[in-house]
């Protein structure tokens, strides 16, 4: 017999004998008699054990269980990722159908001249010009893309931070303040790839200046 087993028996023999001392009557001259103040303090103490047995499940379950603050992640997480981490990323995937939708509404609004218009379709000229319309048009239909992430991490701050003063316990409001915390830095990621996005543009611009300077240059010079 294990020191389980052996430890159980003990425990269920000592169980059996104080039921036995509780319920079995006892005897005064040979006249069954009942011990009421046994009875009264048995009762108490089952009291005090279902009383402490409560309280140690509600401090269990105030620091576990699932209280629903992950909900609407799984858009959150689907939204997030549509824009890459990379602007060669968010150029290369336009060619993909990622942002397909997105790209063929800007692409009617930029109109993109083909390249066989140019003078020298290989030249410089032309791949100026597409370089440039590829990245206006990835960073139209990226911007597009990161403001509706934004303003949707902005709408659940504002919605969680209504819920402080409603949580029940010590794991649900842990809970709400982990889901506030992913949103934060959730939104500081898609506003860091706005500013991204902005500098790549404003580069853009330069380039497009300084290819501008140099295609004068060289007419003049010849």
């Amino acid at each position: 017999m294990t020191m389980k087993k052996a430890w159980k028996k003990q425990l269920l023999a000592a169980a059996v004998s104080g039921l036995c001392i509780v319920t079995l009557p006892a005897t005064a001259s040979g006249i069954p008699t009942v011990d009421v103040a046994a009875i009264a303090q048995m009762a108490q103490q089952l009291k005090q054990l279902k009383d402490q047995y409560d309280l140690l499940r509600q401090q269990y379950e105030s620091v576990t269980g699932s209280y629903g603050r992950g909900q609407g992640m799984d858009s959150v997480l689907d939204s997030s990722s549509v824009v890459p981490g990379s602007w060669q990323d968010v150029v290369r995937q336009q060619k993909s159908g990622v942002f397909a939708n997105k790209q063929a509404y800007y692409e009617k609004l930029i109109d993109t001249l083909p390249s066989e218009l140019f003078r020298n379709p290989d030249g410089r000229e032309a791949g100026t010009y597409q370089l440039s319309t590829d990245a206006v048009r990835a960073a139209m239909a990226g911007g597009d893309a990161l403001y509706a992430q934004v303003q949707q991490h902005i709408n659940n701050l504002t919605r969680l931070a209504r819920q402080v003063d409603n949580t029940t316990n010590i794991k649900d409001a842990q809970d709400l303040q982990n889901r506030i915390q992913v949103e934060n830095a959730l939104l500081q990621t898609a506003m860091a790839r706005m500013n991204a996005m902005t500098s790549n543009l404003q580069a853009n611009q330069l380039n497009l200046q300084n290819q501008s300077k140099a295609a004068n240059q060289r007419y003049f010079r010849w």
